[in-house]
């Protein structure tokens, strides 16, 4: 049964999809403009230029009440961008804090649990300073019989592609058993944290507010479409990076588990091992560690 939207939700509608429009764009110039004097990398290896905008416009939404139709999208981007300068620079801040007291696993480790952090401390202006019609559907606290078969079934159909693929293309050859059993502990709760806040930022939060006033297939193609953007907006170096344009089809596959479940923890849960067996299986015959 169709149900008329309101006029709040109408205008949440044109002011979500502007607001991403308009913050995709701004983050395209600060990401890009630099190219034309210098290499952006070397100039901002912790992507704070793009964090301070995007902080800057969620702030503004919090404060002008005319852009509180697009506070939730705002709030989503900066919990994105925060959360990854805070990952990306957490390693070297811990080392020159501390010295020699963490090794690098351990330095990931923090690093992941204070982007974790960073993420959920955002959801919750975003949650509880939106409109009742346009808070996210954060979709956290239902995790029942479907998402649980959800969740099985979506480990089972990754591992099974994983083992369809040529080793050479996995890098299995490259796996070293002595090392994955000391680095393994500490980088799979890395892991599990990293793919913890970017579901909650991606499916969470921002696919959370898309669907409140936009069609399931829209909300689903613009976050896994902004998904995909922000995975090729970080520079990344070596074979890796021919992996970025799967994220945008990862991205629009976690989007209709979460919207068909009703529940975030499956996109969790496959992300999860999917990143802990990319770092297990994939990285080190990549890169030779």
């Amino acid at each position: 049964m169709h149900t008329a939207r309101t006029p709040l939700t109408m205008r949440g509608w044109w002011a979500s999809s502007a607001a991403l429009l308009i913050t995709a764009a701004a983050l395209a110039v600060t990401l890009l403009l630099p190219r034309l004097f210098s290499d952006p990398v070397g100039v901002d290896p912790y992507v704070l230029r793009l964090s301070a905008v995007a902080v800057a416009l969620g702030g503004v939404s919090l404060l002008w009440r005319r852009l509180t139709g697009a506070r939730p999208v705002l709030l989503a981007v900066a919990a994105m961008t925060v959360s990854y300068s805070v990952f990306a620079g957490g390693p070297q801040w811990i080392a020159n804090l501390s010295g020699t007291r963490f090794d690098f696993n351990t330095q990931v480790l923090l690093a992941s649990i204070g982007q974790a952090l960073v993420t959920l401390l955002i959801a919750i202006p975003a949650v509880r300073m939106s409109p009742p019609s346009l808070r996210p559907l954060l979709r956290l606290r239902r995790f029942g019989a479907g998402a649980i078969i959800t969740s099985v079934l979506g480990v089972l159909a990754f591992l099974a592609l994983v083992m369809l693929l040529p080793a050479t293309a996995l890098g299995r050859q490259g796996l070293a058993p002595i090392a994955l059993a000391r680095d393994l502990p500490v980088q799979g709760p890395a892991d599990a944290l990293q793919a913890l806040a970017q579901e909650l930022q991606f499916r969470g939060l921002l696919l959370g507010a898309l669907d409140r006033v936009a069609p399931p297939w829209a909300a689903n193609l613009g976050q896994a479409s902004f998904f995909g953007l922000a995975h090729i907006a970080v520079q990344y170096q070596g074979p890796a990076g021919a992996f970025v344009p799967v994220t945008i089809a990862l991205g629009f596959v976690f989007g209709w588990i979460t919207q068909r479940t009703g529940s975030l923890w499956p996109a969790i849960i496959i992300h999860a091992i999917a990143d802990i067996a990319v770092t297990a299986g994939v990285i080190p015959g990549l890169y030779g560690y």
